[in-house]
């Protein structure tokens, strides 16, 4: 009797009230094959992967038809497929309830072996944290907690969302070496991700969406995507970097910082100057302390030592949850229905959709479309292309670009290699 596959999808139809977000989607997974999707922002890659649990419908209360089998059994709910699959959301903040990394893990999983998590732990860069509080992690130590969560879950498959869009080289191989490890134990996994090139060699297919519609490939070279990315790098080296002001906005002097239930320091000896019309990129590994500089210079944080001089009012901080900087009911709401920076960002089709219903992508375009539209004299911004496909990736960056040259400082936080392509200076943050 043939062996039933691990993971198949069939005829999956999924809308909304307003549109339809994925259209006859049919795939099949071996155990222990990986897949790996891709598509442009917002064309309804999380939505497979929530359609898949089950919550699609049970928590964002959209339509959706068609079969999904585990192992021969049909899956038809959210708590029939939590015996099966593990899902890692793309938004970190969401993945740990407890005040410890630890305690979340062991509660989750009472069977497992503390030995089993800590080996992993330290697979994936992150066995420091597992006894450091959940408030002092950074959005990429997160991720690899969930991450870590998932592969001592024993799920049979496991479905992960942009588990690479916070990570530095070092930290995405880890994870990519933990998950083919996890795959030759017979682990089936599902990857969301825009980076066809990490993935390469990795994987064993490839399900490209546009317009809700559903393609196979055995490469991510094959797919459009690929082409997109050929695209983007010819036109960011286009980018004008001319035009920066003699006015301080920003002066950082020997700048030092720790965290108060912390013994180590996670910023130190930092100092620079920020004029009007820079854009400055600040870049280090996971964990740095990149995204706790911004907090520092919108005056969320105090440093622990050090001076901060600011020279200008109306600073704008969109943090690295964009849901944290967005205020209003729908996109055309929060930038005031103005449907020039709505053309620029991507959003001209979902003006009228609530926040709620918006992705990951279209969410964080927006929060930095609304910070355009109030320009600021200095705008600090953490991960400004995360989870973004080429093309709004460079549509942001064009967004930024415009808004230095009329003389506002922009400060970017980002392991996002494009950034280089449009900041005037580069600090490195290290600990």
């Amino acid at each position: 009797m043939k062996k039933p596959e691990a993971l198949e999808v069939r005829n999956l139809f999924v809308k909304s009230s307003t549109k339809i977000i994925l259209k006859n989607i049919s795939f099949s997974l071996s155990e222990g094959e990986k897949l790996l999707v891709v598509g442009r922002s917002g064309s309804g890659k999380t939505t497979l992967l929530r359609s898949i649990v089950g919550i699609a419908r049970e928590l964002y209360n959209l339509h959706v038809q068609g079969a999904v089998t585990v192992y021969g059994e049909h899956i038809n709910d959210a708590y029939k497929a939590s015996k099966y699959l593990y899902y890692v959301s793309q938004e970190p903040w969401y993945s740990i309830s407890s005040p410890y990394p630890i305690m979340d893990i062991m509660f989750k999983n009472s069977g497992v072996s503390i030995d089993v998590v800590e080996e992993i732990a330290r697979r994936i860069g992150v066995y420091n944290k597992l006894f450091d509080s959940a408030m002092n992690l950074s959005a990429g130590e997160a991720q690899r907690i969930a991450l870590l969560e998932a592969l001592v879950s024993n799920a049979k498959i496991v479905l992960i969302d942009e588990i690479t869009s916070y990570l530095d080289k070092e930290s995405v191989k880890n994870v990519i070496d933990a998950i083919k490890v996890a795959s030759e134990c017979g682990v089936t996994v599902i990857v969301v991700d825009h980076d066809v090139f990490t993935w390469r060699g990795i994987i064993d297919k490839v399900l490209y969406i546009e317009n809700g519609v559903g393609t196979l490939f055995e490469d991510p070279i094959q797919t459009p995507v690929y082409e997109d990315f050929k695209k983007l790098k010819e036109m960011l080296r286009n980018i004008d970097k001319t035009g920066i002001g003699e006015n301080k906005i920003f002066e950082v002097n020997n700048l030092w910082f720790k965290y108060p239930d912390s013994p180590e320091y996670i910023l130190k000896n930092i100092s620079f100057t920020v004029f009007s019309g820079e854009l400055v990129w600040l870049r280090g590994s996971s964990g740095k302390g990149k995204s706790t500089l911004l907090k520092i210079l919108a005056g969320v944080l105090k440093p622990s030592k050090g001076i901060v001089k600011k020279y200008a009012k109306g600073i704008q901080l969109v943090p690295e949850n964009p849901l944290h900087y967005i205020s209003n009911p729908t996109a055309g709401d929060e930038i005031q229905w103005n449907v020039e920076i709505a053309r620029i960002a991507g959003l001209e089709n979902v003006l009228n959709t609530p926040i709620a219903f918006l992705s990951s992508g279209e969410r964080r375009r927006l929060a930095i479309a609304s910070a355009f539209i109030k320009q600021p004299k200095a705008l600090l911004i953490d991960e400004p292309t995360v989870g973004l496909d080429p093309w709004n990736a460079i549509a942001i960056l064009k967004l930024l670009t415009m808004l230095r040259e009329r003389g506002s400082a922009i400060v970017v936080a980002s392991h996002g290699a494009e950034i280089e392509h449009v900041a005037t200076k580069i600090i490195g943050v290290c600990s």
